[in-house]
């Protein structure tokens, strides 16, 4: 979703973005002079533990502005010697504005700017969200770092908001390997730049893949696909907690969480894929019951 923004809209959202933001956040702005206010936002957001990186133009910023920035302590700073491009993205949102991070243009200037909630192309493979991502990163990349965060300083430098699906898709399989701790999980591209998380063999002759829903692939014999087909009940909720379909056994039987049931309820992620994972070796013990 877009929505357009004026000057006024801008001073409402730039810090907001900020202010929003749950775990990282990036600033690409030619010219920075901060106001007070903006400043105590991104030392809110320090103090919140949220990892910042904001790349300026090389040569624009002033000493007393840097010393400013570099007191950010989870901040990473970088300067590039063309960039001209102004953007603020947190988890959620992108906006690709005129509006440097400079007080005299929050007063002064007319700009405007568009705001991408970035959830809205999550599930599309051809997006404007990921072309403006692959071209944060690419300025990023031929920036110049100054400062390093204490963050990247202990841990090495990593932001996750400025990966690309496939780098997405692979943190992803990472923790699914993790979570069903033998299993081991990899990105699979079905079209388009979308990509599923493929775990091969999960159990003998059974591979599934794992995103909003679970698909169980069954490499046996058309007839025993049927067989096990019309052995196992075509109830959508045979199992407690989940939604279960299995159209027709040419088709695959797909596994759903039920978002009704009280199981879900206030969870993490982790106990999410948790939960997840019995359900599958439910639908997997079934399977091999009936074959």
């Amino acid at each position: 979703m877009f929505k357009f923004l004026n000057t006024q809209g801008l001073r409402e959202w730039i810090p907001r973005i900020i202010n929003e933001a749950k775990r990282e956040m990036v600033i690409i702005v030619p010219y920075i002079k901060t106001s007070e206010n903006m400043y105590q936002a991104l030392l809110e957001a320090d103090s919140r533990g949220v990892e910042s990186l904001i790349v300026y133009r090389e040569e624009s910023l002033k000493p007393a502005e840097k010393q400013k920035l570099k007191a950010i302590h989870n901040l990473n700073l970088l300067h590039h010697p063309n960039v001209h491009a102004k953007c603020y993205m947190n988890e959620s949102h992108l906006l690709i504005t005129s509006m440097n991070l400079y007080e005299y243009s929050e007063l002064n200037n007319r700009e405007m700017g568009i705001l991408i909630e970035k959830w809205h192309y999550s599930h599309y493979g051809d997006n404007p969200v990921d072309a403006a991502i692959n071209e944060i990163r690419s300025i990023i990349n031929s920036s110049q770092l100054e400062k390093k965060s204490r963050e990247t300083i202990e841990e090495g430098f990593e932001i996750d908001i400025i990966k690309d699906r496939r780098g997405r898709a692979e943190d992803y399989c990472r923790k699914l390997s993790k979570a069903f701790v033998y299993k081991y999980f990899e990105p699979l591209e079905e079209s388009q730049g979308i990509f599923t998380h493929l775990c091969r063999d999960y159990a003998d002759k059974i591979d599934i893949t794992y995103t909003h829903r679970v698909e169980f692939i069954l490499k046996l014999p058309p007839e025993q696909i049927k067989r096990i087909h019309y052995s196992i009940p075509r109830n959508e909720y045979v199992y407690e907690g989940f939604k279960f379909y299995w159209n027709h056994y040419k088709s695959s039987p797909f596994l759903y969480s039920d978002s009704k049931h009280p199981m879900w309820e206030n969870i993490s992620g982790d106990e999410e894929i948790r939960l997840m994972q019995k359900g599958i070796d439910m639908v997997v013990n079934e399977i091999r019951k009936n074959q």
